[in-house]
């Protein structure tokens, strides 16, 4: 079956990805319904207590680097002692340890030369990405090859917090960000701020005049940022930056210490562009003051340390040429205080037993997800809508042959389809069929597809 994928086919830092689906087939699946408990986590050898989600970041050498969860010291050395411990043993057997399973709890290691990441979770959904974000969010605040000298030059028994002093806070929002959205049920995918085409092709033809004109050497990357999504990309000919690498940003942007200044000058690396190097990121909140109160971000990023004064002039031209646009400033400031989310409504008649859906388009790693509706209104609600995406996405993992799936609850049905072009999750209300779920599924790919230039970021401008 032939389907018109919205979202574009380049990914927003540029690049193509390709696939194709030739056949399309419903797969029926009659499951009871599952009660979320989210109080009962079961003990995890009698040492990890009873948390639901719970984060280790160790040193090889069993040195703690970082928990999730307030514990006293000696507590956290015996656990990474412990972790430690179950790593090297099975490093002397020659394999590698990668998970374990304690009754409904599932924990997850990473081994990253020096570091060890640990993560134990009631859910096992993901959890090796959610290691390897971990893992890159360290890499941006050291880089890989800092973080592999810092131990032969200080010594097995170095503590690394003393060089992460202050950072506890981005990896806390990093793991926080993961477990709060569903949009981070699909690794490595970004959200574009729903715009007017016409509002955001201003708003990147405008920055990458801007940075063009200053012909600034390493200068590479301009982006707009607003309540952790895209407004915008702009990059320097055929430069590609990866949607990690923009997650990274976006959780360093979203740092409120860093919104109390008008203007920020950060070294950071971004690991999937060079995890041996660094960028110098001019961070700018052009209008979060009482007066404007415009929640937007604006980075832009070079490989000098020496361009802070050429990146704040190109900010003043952005800016101003923005504000002078009085009609663009005004549609932009309401879409970014008030993003209008994709309505289901949209789709048109015989919509209403669809309740939610998440689509991610997997060439440009584009996520659009519908606004909140009735019974999914309240955050209680909007978690149970949460813990469903888990759950389609754990079904589709465990069925990799279904690319299709239609679950039948007493409460709600689950849609999934999956292809090598797109994923989409639904939840539908209990009564709807799969003939019905799959009809309504159409229109709704048919009105992303006349929409993505509202609800996603199709080309990226070059300067």
């Amino acid at each position: 079956m032939d389907v018109e994928v919205p979202g574009g086919s380049e990914a927003v830092g540029g690049g193509t990805d390709t696939g194709s689906e030739s056949s399309f087939k419903v797969s029926q699946v009659e499951i009871e319904d599952v009660e979320e408990n989210l109080k009962n986590a079961e003990a995890i050898f009698e040492h990890l207590e009873q948390l639901p989600f719970q984060v280790f970041i160790l040193s090889e050498f069993g040195k703690p680097i970082f928990v999730n969860n307030d514990r006293n010291e000696g507590e956290v050395v015996s656990l990474a002692a412990l972790i430690c411990a179950f790593v090297s043993r099975c490093q002397s057997w020659g394999d590698s340890l990668m998970t374990m399973t304690s009754q409904d709890n599932h924990i997850q290691f990473l081994h990253k030369s020096p570091l060890i990441f640990c993560v134990v979770s009631k859910y096992p959904e993901q959890l090796d990405q959610q290691l390897e974000v971990l893992f890159e969010q360290i890499c941006s605040i050291l880089s890989k090859s800092q973080l592999e000298s810092v131990y032969k030059k200080k010594g097995d028994n170095y503590d690394l917090r003393k060089l992460l002093r202050g950072t506890d806070r981005l990896i806390d929002s990093s793991i926080s960000s993961w477990r709060a959205s569903p949009i981070n049920l699909v690794d490595s995918s970004i959200s574009a701020i729903p715009m007017n085409p016409s509002d955001r092709e201003f708003l990147s033809t405008t920055m990458a005049t801007s940075l063009g004109a200053a012909k600034l050497d390493g200068a590479l990357f301009g982006i707009m940022i607003a309540k952790r999504q895209i407004a915008a990309i702009v990059r320097f000919k055929k430069y590609i930056i990866h949607p990690r690498d923009l997650n990274i940003l976006i959780n360093l942007v979203s740092d409120t210490t860093l919104q109390t200044d008008s203007q920020n000058w950060v070294p950071i690396c971004l690991p999937r562009f060079n995890d041996t190097g660094f960028f110098y990121a001019y961070i700018s909140y052009p209008w979060c003051n009482k007066e404007q109160d415009v929640p937007a971000c604006l980075v832009l990023l070079s490989v000098k340390r020496d361009h802070f004064d050429g990146l704040k002039e190109v900010r003043q031209q952005i800016v101003s040429k923005l504000e002078n646009n009085s009609k663009f400033f005004v549609n932009f400031s309401q879409a970014v205080k008030a993003p209008n989310l994709y309505q289901i409504s949209q789709i048109g008649s015989n919509s209403e037993s669809l309740w939610s859906f998440l689509y991610l388009n997997h060439s440009s790693r584009q996520v659009c997800m519908s606004a909140s509706k009735i019974p999914l209104i309240t955050r209680p609600e909007r978690w149970t809508a949460r813990c469903e995406m888990r759950r389609s996405s754990s079904l589709s993992t465990q069925h990799p042959h279904l690319r299709t799936l239609f679950v039948r609850g007493t409460k709600h049905c689950l849609f999934v389809w999956v292809t090598d072009l797109f994923s989409l999750y639904c939840i539908f209300g209990p009564f709807v069929t799969a003939t019905i779920a799959f009809q309504i599924v159409e229109k709704l790919l048919k009105s992303l597809k006349s929409h993505e230039q509202r609800y996603f970021i199709i080309n990226t401008t070059s300067f």
